[in-house]
């Protein structure tokens, strides 16, 4: 029985030995400007918290950098752990725009066709802003970029933040192929609208409704403008009454809804009125991707002894993006379905137009906890590791599983 035991356990101590080798190798294939150092700690990083998911996280469970640092698959002691991580999250040379073609090419593919809506807004975590920008998966967001920041360390402004955020993850798609960027009423700037057109960036924006527009030659507040309920409208429109944008305006109020849509596209927007407010519908998924992060994984028990802890957090962050996605693959695929029918206890009556109780990552962490699951979990992680290291996207990866 010992032997058996000590077999087992040395199979899984290999498993996991080839699973931070692996890691290392598809970051090692994105490398582009990259350091090496910094690629390797991600490694270690993305195993630790593979290793900590096997706890099937949940709740109001907080992550703490000593549980993170002891967890990482090194042969030193807890303190040289920690301050490992310390200088990792500290070190000035790991800038956030590095990784976002790296995260781009593991989400999307290295084709980089966008097909996936994304989306972009802004949380607060631990009194840090952080802005999000991520494609749109399964009900969730799947992170492409990073920007946290804090309002007194800001240079010069936060739209700045905003729009550089922006081109740096469009500017990883060819020009044909740049996805919809779905954004809500906090970035109904005129400024930030006339940009997005001029450097040819698809977008669509819901405005606030004591904006004036100008309707067949006439100036009107979008508010006066309706809508019956359940019925969709498309007008062209002069967004703004100073600038006056050349946009196409769609108005839609559905049965309980507490206020009325007003959605801005470009004019050449191949998108029907209904499509439009079918995509918009969608941005709601962000709301899930921000619970994730802060409960489910725990961020929001981050602590950062320093004055500016806001990098700090953008680099732990985009080191966590990697776990993130295994996860919620492990969640997608259509071994996962049968595990949800397994472990899964339905609500008798429809909530939010579903009657599932266990979202996406739960599935993915469950199948990492539970050991009847996880083992094939951890072969599904190298299997998923190797098609991605074929320039394949994680999308594209779960729509071939299911």
């Amino acid at each position: 029985m010992k032997t058996a035991k000590r077999s087992a356990a040395n199979r899984e101590s290999i498993l996991y030995t080839d699973l931070l080798h692996k890691i290392l190798d598809l970051l090692c294939l994105y490398r582009g400007e990259i350091r090496l150092t910094i690629l390797r700690n991600i490694a270690l990083v993305t195993h630790a918290l593979l290793t900590l998911f096997h706890g099937a996280r949940g709740g109001n469970g907080w992550l703490s950098q000593a549980a993170l640092a002891r967890c990482l698959p090194l042969n030193s002691s807890p303190k040289a752990r920690e301050q490992r991580l310390c200088r990792f999250l500290h070190n000035p040379r790991f800038t956030p725009e590095i990784l976002i073609p790296l995260n781009v090419a593991l989400v999307m593919g290295i084709q980089s066709i966008g097909t996936v809506p994304v989306i972009l807004d802004q949380t607060t975590v631990r009194g840090i802003q952080t802005l999000l920008l991520g494609a749109i998966f399964e009900g969730r967001v799947l992170p492409l970029a990073f920007s946290c920041f804090t309002h007194p360390e800001i240079h010069k402004s936060q739209n700045i933040l905003e729009h550089g955020l922006i081109v740096a993850v469009m500017s990883c798609f060819r020009a044909q192929t740049r996805p919809l960027l779905i954004m809500d009423r906090g970035y109904a700037r005129a400024g930030l609208v006339l940009k997005l057109l001029q450097e040819g960036i698809p977008f669509l924006l819901r405005a606030k409704s004591n904006v004036i527009v100008s309707v067949n030659g006439r100036s009107r507040v979008l508010a006066r403008l309706g809508g019956k309920i359940g019925k969709v409208q498309r007008f062209s429109v002069l967004y703004q009454s100073q600038k006056k944008v050349p946009l196409d305006l769609v108005i839609f109020r559905g049965k309980g809804y507490k206020e009325t849509w007003y959605l801005l596209v470009p004019r050449d927007c191949p998108l029907s009125a209904k499509e439009i407010v079918d995509l918009y519908a969608r941005r709601m998924s962000i709301e899930q991707g921000f619970r994730d992060w802060k409960t489910h994984l725990g961020i929001r028990g981050l602590v950062f002894y320093t004055e500016d802890p806001a990098p700090c957090l953008t680099r732990l962050l985009l080191a966590f993006s990697l776990s993130y996605l295994i996860c919620l693959a492990l969640g997608a695929t259509e071994e996962a379905q049968e595990i949800r029918r397994f472990l899964e206890i339905p609500r008798r009556k429809a909530r939010h137009g579903t009657c599932r109780t266990l979202s996406v990552l739960m599935i993915g962490i469950l199948r990492l906890s539970l050991p009847r699951f996880a083992g094939p979990a951890r072969k599904e992680i190298l299997s998923l590791l190797k098609i991605l290291s074929t320039g394949q996207g994680l999308i594209a990866y779960c729509h071939h599983k299911c």
